[in-house]
């Protein structure tokens, strides 16, 4: 039963393709741009950065340092502190790559490396305060609070899906000579541009389906049954319509988040819970990031994150009310 509907769901996927081939070529054209002038930019130094703070040896001198404090809160390795800042300052899948690249290199056990990639798959501070911030609500203020409260849920998603306390291994590669220099430049490079090349892949595969979701009118249905529900929120119709997008693809649908979407209270918790969560693009490319971990368990952190990023940023706007005034 399974492989027939996934056979169906192929011959549909296909046939929607040949009746719009040229709006998905359109999708297409306009998402390869936007790869190439912010996606790819964006993310190449920092594939990079971390690669090449593994292979040399900076991120075990990082967990040496801070092994006790990781072991303790998050009973996580020392090491586990570099994927969890560079997930903060990078953006996504930054730090949940840099899970990975700790595990593949013998630092840290395969349910530590995916508990790692669930809590520091963020984005990062230029997209909050930036394009959230200054773009969206016009305010660097809103963009910082925001920025915070992500900070925040991150933590308290790793306390939540921290694993059991264990007694810290000597891993292989802590006993083995750091390659040298070049070798470790080569195979930064070339390991960053493999994962930038699998990332806009999985880009452009998800902007055709959101543009066969809107053909088709299933984005639609999908607004008109769930508008009456999260209207309660402040959201109008066009925001729920938005925010339905960017459960699918993030920046599409933050782009329709605008004053017209509602409530400046439902707009910030709205922005809050995508900008955790990420869309099913952003987990997909997590997956082609973090290969060899548990995806499962990277699914499931980001649900838990964006529950406590909308929940965080609500109540502290009910709270302190002044905030929704950024």
């Amino acid at each position: 039963m399974r492989k027939l509907c996934v056979c169906t769901g192929c011959v549909l996927f296909l046939a929607l393709l040949c009746r719009y081939s040229t709006d998905c070529a359109d999708a297409v054209r306009a998402a390869v741009t936007l790869c190439l002038t912010s996606v790819i930019p964006s993310l190449f130094p920092f594939f990079a950065a971390s690669s090449l703070a593994v292979s040399c040896g900076l991120a075990q001198e990082l967990g040496r340092l801070l092994s006790p404090f990781m072991r303790r809160c998050f009973h996580l390795p020392g090491c586990g502190a570099a994927a969890l800042a560079l997930g903060f300052l990078g953006g996504y899948p930054a730090g949940a790559r840099m899970s990975a690249e700790l595990y593949h290199s013998g630092l840290c056990t395969r349910e530590e490396a995916s508990a790692l990639a669930a809590c520091c798959n963020n984005t990062g501070p230029a997209f909050l305060v930036g394009m959230c911030g200054g773009g969206l609500f016009h305010s660097l203020r809103a963009g910082i609070f925001l920025y915070a409260v992500h900070i925040a849920s991150a933590l308290l998603t790793a306390l939540l899906l921290r694993p059991k306390r264990t007694q810290s291994a000597v891993y292989a590669a802590n006993q083995t000579k750091p390659l040298p220099f070049f070798h470790c430049l080569v195979q930064a490079v070339t390991s960053a541009g493999h994962s930038c090349l699998m990332i806009s892949a999985f880009i452009l595969f998800f902007s055709v389906v959101l543009c066969l979701l809107r053909l088709t009118g299933m984005l639609s249905v999908l607004c008109t049954a769930l508008t009456p529900l999260l209207s309660i929120s402040g959201l109008s119709a066009s925001g729920v319509h938005s925010l339905l997008t960017g459960c699918v693809e993030l920046t599409q649908g933050l782009a329709g988040l605008t004053d017209h979407a509602g409530t400046i209270f439902a707009r910030l918790t709205a922005v809050s819970f995508l900008c955790a969560f990420g869309g099913l693009s952003v987990l997909f490319q997590t997956a082609a990031a973090t290969e060899g971990l548990a995806l499962t368990r990277c699914v499931y952190g980001k649900c838990i994150h964006a529950c406590l990023a909308a929940l965080l940023c609500a109540l502290l706007l009910l709270i302190f009310p002044s905030l929704s005034q950024l």
